[in-house]
């Protein structure tokens, strides 16, 4: 049966986005047909998305394009490292996750200052609708986490100082390297500091503890250790708030802040007082010294919390190293001081001296023993303490810094474990606490009087407290209920096991985590433990099930495909297909990533932005590549490019010009597929500018498009000229010269029966035709690989005729005319052999009837002598000029063959074209006769060759017409 066509709708791809598809509304039989003059909005489209798009905000795009920088330099440097012939670190690829997790964390602490403002707004209008903006902020958190532990225990160090080499700067050679990450080959202790750091920032509660309004009124009262309150958020063992927001920090290892609300306490600002004032301290007092002295010398793996270690994220020393040299160049130049005309810094209290020992055999940088590179951490160290000096007014020089002890190049466990254990005896002396095969509880042991007993006597919780220092956890703090696992982590890596083994913290994680609750462990938690152990799978499967990489948000898909990129460079995770499975984890989630980028950027109208960040994020996996002498080559990858650049037209030519470029390292590769999608980005702009009457922009876009295929891919997949852009190019060309020559025959040489035109439309005609031609000489790329196309030949001459015509140059004239009347055989493959002229034979009656008007003035000069007969056309343009005729009149019906189609041409015609030939028979006489008299000035030396003697020319003439 027929199908109903009346139902069928027009389905076409929204040209300005690149993954909305437009599909027209079904007409009403009944409907009457819109008029012209209805408005715009009255003509609704269905629109589709081909692929789920959540939309990208501005943090969130700032996020994606920082990492796709950071991306590209990195490739860049893997590629001069090639270039140099030299070994890569593999500590780049720790230094390219550390720039993606800082992409992330920006856009984190932006996007919870935005919803932190758009809540006190929402509580003003009483309006709680931020449930996107929370799940979006979730799904990055959890990212930042999964990131930062798989940084942790999949990524070499970076202190690395073995080198392996990677594959194309993409993929690392996983099949024939291994992955030296810090949990295979670190020694003990030396994950431990990022370990705490790991666990303080995503699961400790004690950031938020000290932001909220019941610390902040807690602080504030005059005895704060005796504050209550009836639904107390600080959970802990004690009865009085403050101990347990001091119990939550010491088991942080924040013993910095601990001591800050240590200083609330009343009876420390009695002793601050007394000291002030010259009194001699009390019992309680000396209590506080010692323990001031104590918690700020604190030799804690992952710092102690204060402004000069090292930040929880690990982010700070990797992203200011770089402006604290700068700055302090800049205050050597100029004797201590940085170029700053703010006074209000000089206002700013001085800081304490940072090398001040407080505690004999414990230096205050000792923390700093745990990290990577001790001496590297010390100087950034250094460098942000003078950098307070210069903030408070007072010259800073490095010269007069002096470090009590000179850290090593790298982690030294035994230097790291002697000072720790130097800072515990400290404590346990002070403190009297027993020895560790004493018998006993926390009591004071032994009557030895420690400087801390008064304190003890008075304030008992501090001593349960304290305890926790030794790495003795008293029963009421861990049968806690509020104690999580991470809590109790955290205590053991920071006061008890600090010198851990790498491989064995998976495993004092899982026998805390079943010793929680029921003992059931989450998923999240499962997925920790498996990521802990080293499960790189691991990671990329709750990235993309658990964090958005499957969601079709465009930041979540990248942040996962960026870190599967990141664990493949690293050797954790191999992207070859398995055995069992005929998927490639790599190609699936750039694809992914790509048409997340792509939907969620035209949801929100800014297809240009996705357009560019979906081609960035895959060309680098686009082009083939050698690896152990095969090519390796993923078409997919090519054709979502394709596919995306082909979808988008260009609003700039800004735009378009930026696409190409991106594209040109794929192209020059090999990738044709690219190449093709290029062109019609190309070919786009020339239609835009045809539209617009921009005749020079039009030529020069055509020949852009024509250049892709022609002249940048390899030899092997040129195409000569391309496809679109060339046959629009060449129609440019032959329909300016045509338009050049009716309007040089029709004004110039018009015959009796036309009108002549006004010499203005020749003018802008002769301009149009001289623009293009000038736009093609101009374009240094193209002008070369030109010199033999036919229809650009042709513009040139037919240009050569009007400008000469103007000049009165008939011996010019009469040779151009001849040369694109002319047979010759096209050079090039793409021609085979094929015998042809420059003019169109559309064109050959029109430039008969110039050559004509030519010969017929010629012959109203001629005085009957032939020693003066002068003839602008040679005998071979003569030949040319009959040859052409022949076709004409046999295309006209007046000379026909015996296979030709009948055709009855009117009588004026036939009196024209025998007036015409009549013309062109006493053009060959003349053209015989000024023939022997160049003939004659050649023997005597004053005449130039002729291309071919007259006895073959008149042979040619005299030959039967094929």
């Amino acid at each position: 049966t027929m199908a109903d066509t009346s139902k069928v709708r027009a389905v076409a791809w929204d040209p300005s986005g690149t993954a909305a598809l437009s599909l027209c509304p079904v007409p009403s039989k009944n409907a009457a047909r819109p008029s012209i003059s209805a408005a715009a909005d009255e003509f609704l489209l269905d629109v589709f998305l081909s692929h789920d798009g959540t939309g990208c905000n501005a943090e969130e795009t700032e996020c994606l394009l920082r990492q796709l920088d950071a991306r590209d330099d990195w490739i860049e440097e893997q590629a001069q490292s090639r270039h140099k012939k030299g070994k890569q670190s593999k500590s780049m690829i720790t230094k390219l996750s550390m720039d993606y997790r800082a992409a992330v964390c920006e856009c984190l602490m932006q996007l919870q200052a935005k919803q932190q403002k758009q809540q006190d707004m929402s509580d003003d209008d009483n309006n709680n609708d931020n449930s996107s903006n929370s799940d979006n902020l979730e799904l990055l958190t959890l990212s930042f986490a999964i990131s930062h532990l798989a940084e942790i225990f999949l990524l070499p160090s970076l202190s690395a100082s073995s080198s392996s080499n990677f594959r194309g700067g993409l993929t690392a050679a996983a099949a024939t390297t291994t992955n030296n990450s810090r949990l295979d080959d670190g020694p003990s202790g030396s994950l431990t500091a990022d370990t705490i750091r790991y666990l303080r920032l995503h699961h400790s509660r004690s950031h938020a503890l000290l932001d909220s309004p019941e610390v902040e009124e807690l602080l504030s009262s005059d005895q704060p250790e005796y504050y209550k309150s009836s639904n107390s958020a600080i959970p802990g063992p004690f009865e009085y708030p403050y101990w347990n927001l001091i119990l939550q920090l010491v088991k942080s290892g924040q013993l910095d802040n601990a001591w800050t609300v240590l200083t609330h306490h009343s009876a420390c600002r009695h002793a601050e007082e007394a000291a002030m004032t010259g009194r001699s301290l009390t019992p309680e007092g000396e209590g506080f010294a010692v323990l001031r002295a104590i918690l700020l010398s604190a030799p804690l793996p992952g710092g102690r919390g204060d402004d000069y270690c090292v930040d929880d994220a690990g982010l700070d020393d990797f992203l200011e190293e770089d402006i604290l040299e700068r700055e302090e160049k800049e205050a050597r130049l100029n004797n201590g001081f940085n170029n700053n005309d703010d006074e209000e810094e000089e206002e700013n209290v001085p800081p304490e001296n940072i090398n001040e020992q407080y505690v004999d055999g414990v230096p205050r940088n000792g923390y700093l023993l745990w990290e990577d590179r001790p001496r590297h951490a010390d100087r950034l160290r250094k460098l942000r303490y003078l950098r307070d000096l210069r903030k408070c007014g007072q010259p800073s020089d490095e010269s007069e810094y002096s470090s009590p002890t000179v850290l090593p190049e790298v982690y030294q466990p035994n230097s790291a474990m002697s000072i720790f254990h130097t800072w515990q005896d400290v404590i346990k002396r002070e403190a009297s606490f027993p020895s560790s095969g004493s018998s006993g509880g926390f009591g004071l042991g032994g009557g030895q009087g420690g400087a801390l007993d008064a304190l003890f006597r008075r304030f008992p919780p501090l001593q349960q407290i304290l305890s926790v220092l030794v790495g003795k956890v008293p029963p009421n703090i861990a049968n806690d209920p509020s104690l999580t696992w991470s809590e109790t982590l955290l205590m053991e890596l920071l006061y008890s096991r600090p010198d851990i083994s790498p491989d064995d913290i998976s495993a004092r994680a899982n026998a805390i985590m079943s010793r929680k609750g029921d003992g059931r462990k989450h998923a999240l938690d499962e997925i920790i433990l498996s990521i802990m152990s080293g499960s790189a799978g691991q990671v990329v499967e709750t990235m993309f099930s658990l964090c958005g990489g499957s969601s079709g948000a465009a930041l979540p898909a990248t942040v996962t495909s960026l870190l599967c990129n990141l664990l493949i460079d690293a050797g954790c995770i191999s992207s070859e297909e398995a055995s069992s499975s005929s998927v490639n984890i790599q190609t699936e989630l750039l694809i992914l990533a790509a048409e997340a980028i792509l939907s969620s950027f035209s949801v929100q109208e800014q297809s240009n932005v996705g357009v560019r960040a979906a081609v960035r994020l895959l060309l680098p996996h686009a082009p083939p590549k050698r690896v152990e002498g095969e090519v390796v080559y993923e078409p997919r990858i090519s054709a979502t490019i394709a596919e995306a650049i082909s979808h988008r037209l260009p609003d700039t030519d800004a735009e378009a010009r930026d696409l190409l470029h991106l594209c040109e390292e794929a192209i020059r590769l090999g990738s044709v597929r690219i190449a093709d999608a290029c062109e019609s980005i190309a070919f786009s702009r020339a239609s835009f500018h045809r539209s617009k009457g921009h005749l020079h922009r039009e030529v020069y876009w055509l020949l852009r498009g024509m250049e892709i295929l022609s002249n940048e891919l390899p030899t092997q997949f040129q195409r000569k000229f391309g496809f679109a852009c060339r046959r629009h190019f060449d129609a440019l060309c032959e329909n300016s010269a045509n338009d050049l020559i009716s309007m040089l025959a029709s004004t110039t040489y018009a015959t009796n029966g036309e009108s002549k035109l006004e010499e203005e439309a020749f003018v802008s005609v002769l301009q149009a035709a001289r623009n293009v031609l000038e736009a093609v000489v101009q374009d240094e790329d193209m002008a070369s690989l030109l010199k033999g196309h036919m229809e650009a030949n042709l513009l040139k001459y037919v240009v050569d005729i009007a400008l000469a015509d103007a000049l009165g140059d008939t011996t010019k004239m009469a040779s151009d005319i001849v040369r694109c009347l002319e047979e010759r055989c096209l050079p090039g493959e793409e021609y085979g052999g094929v015998v042809s002229t420059l003019a169109n034979p559309k064109m050959y009656a029109k430039l008969l009837h110039i050559s004509v008007a030519i010969l017929h003035k010629e012959e109203s000069l001629f005085n009957g002598t032939m020693e003066s007969t002068k003839c602008a056309f040679s005998v071979h343009g003569m030949h040319i000029l009959m040859a052409r005729l022949t076709q004409v009149l046999s295309w006209e019906g007046i000379t026909t063959s015996s296979s030709a189609v009948p055709k009855t041409p009117t009588k004026e015609r036939k009196e024209y074209f025998h007036a015409m030939r009549l013309t062109l028979c006493k053009g060959v006489m003349r053209a015989f006769a000024s023939a022997q008299t160049n003939s004659s000035s050649e023997k005597d030396g004053r005449g130039g060759g002729v291309e071919q003697s007259l006895d073959d020319e008149v042979e040619l003439m005299l030959s039967p017409c094929i």
